[in-house]
């Protein structure tokens, strides 16, 4: 339950406590000095509480506005360091295995547009019971991007699954932007160029530092249940051009030798080409979800000499060819 104190301002901010709540939630009162670890059962309990209990504030907005790393000052050190978004991404992986492992934050890029799509593992629960918890979620990484880039303007247009509920006037006046119901994903929307437009002066020193002080942490509290082939597959993700290149790039990446990275993902059981494939077929996937995007595009994005090569991996990867795929989806041309 990440950043207990956020959620004390938020409550008394929303007119309520947070104790009786927690109490309610089957969750017992933390030791301010620690992180407070609880089920995701217990926590999206808690959720839903505090929003039936707020007064004339929206929970999850609230909520978001106040979020701090509490207890993890390394994350906020490295993204103090970082030159761009696009490395500040990297903190949504460390944070995804610290404190929230059933929160997935996805990069997709799309021409001139980039998408931080947020998804949520949480078997048995319903996409409308898991609304406030995405709501945060949106939140909190709409603030930390709002801070780290000084711009309260960052945004396009944000996307969120689920009708619009009474009310949704609101979400638009919170983030500043118009707000999209009723679609597939939820997602911030930003031009693609905030990605790489600096957001410090480069020190590499400093953000290597930052790394390695959240890598201690990271093998401190998680040890043998860190997995190498997580973190591959988060830099396949956050950067695309890794689909492009080898082994040595996605290693360089991460910060070890090429041998290093196959060793240690040959001993998970994984090889690194077939987790490539499964990100390109990913990626592969999304794209094809856009009319806009031709498949010459798609080829080139992915690393395929051309569109019959692509065509011939799509088909090994799902059975089907890229334009078969495309017309059976409800394709967006937008």
């Amino acid at each position: 339950m990440p950043s207990i104190g956020s959620w004390r301002e938020a409550a008394n901010t929303c007119g309520f406590s947070l104790e009786p709540v927690l109490r309610e939630a089957g969750i017992n009162q933390p030791d301010a000095a620690s992180p407070l670890r609880v089920s995701p059962v217990n926590l999206f309990k808690a959720f839903s509480l505090c929003v039936e209990r707020a007064r004339g504030h929206h929970f999850p907005f609230a909520l978001g506005e106040r979020f701090v790393f509490e207890h993890f000052a390394e994350f906020d050190a490295f993204m103090g360091s970082c030159a761009t978004i696009r490395d500040g991404l990297e903190l949504a992986g460390w944070a995804r295995e610290l404190l929230a492992p059933w929160l997935t934050v996805r990069l997709d890029e799309f021409g001139s547009e980039a998408h931080l799509r947020i998804v949520i593992d949480a078997p048995g629960m319903s996409t409308e019971e898991l609304r406030p918890v995405r709501e945060v979620a949106l939140s909190v990484v709409n603030q930390v991007i709002r801070r780290a880039t000084r711009e309260p303007h960052w945004l396009l247009s944000v996307r969120l699954a689920g009708v619009a509920p009474a009310g949704h006037e609101r979400y638009a006046a919170h983030f500043g932007v118009p707000v999209l119901f009723n679609e597939e994903i939820d997602a911030l929307v930003m031009d693609r160029r905030w990605l790489d437009l600096p957001l410090n002066p480069s020190y590499p020193q400093a953000r290597g530092e930052a790394r390695q002080r959240i890598e201690r942490r990271l093998n401190q509290e998680l040890g043998e249940r860190r997995r190498l082939v997580d973190e591959v597959r988060w830099a396949l993700e956050r950067r695309p051009e890794l689909l492009r290149e080898g082994l040595e790039s996605t290693a360089a990446a991460l910060g070890l030798h090429p041998r290093t990275l196959q060793r240690r993902l040959q001993a998970e059981g994984f090889k690194y080409v077939d987790i490539q494939s499964e990100a390109k077929k990913h990626r592969a996937q999304i794209m094809l979800r856009r009319r806009a995007i031709s498949m010459e595009s798609i080829s080139i994005e992915l690393g395929f000499s051309d569109r019959r090569a692509f065509t011939f991996a799509f088909k090994r990867w799902t059975g089907m060819s890229p334009s078969a795929y495309r017309n059976q989806l409800g394709v967006v041309s937008r």
